[in-house]
């Protein structure tokens, strides 16, 4: 006895395309974030312990 107005229509391969997409964007935008946060804290870390290279 499932309600027709709670089920949803399946998804189309354009909005699976859409959506894998904005995925694949979102997760490198977060590799990113991951990998300029390391680095600012790499070289804190090396200024602060006094072998900076810089």
């Amino acid at each position: 006895m499932t309600d027709p107005a709670s089920r949803t229509a399946p998804e189309t391969a354009r909005e699976k395309t859409e959506r894998l997409k904005a995925a694949r964007q979102e997760a490198e935008s977060a590799k990113t974030a991951r990998i300029e946060r390391d680095t600012r804290k790499a070289l804190a870390r090396r200024k602060i312990l006094g072998d900076a290279k810089t």
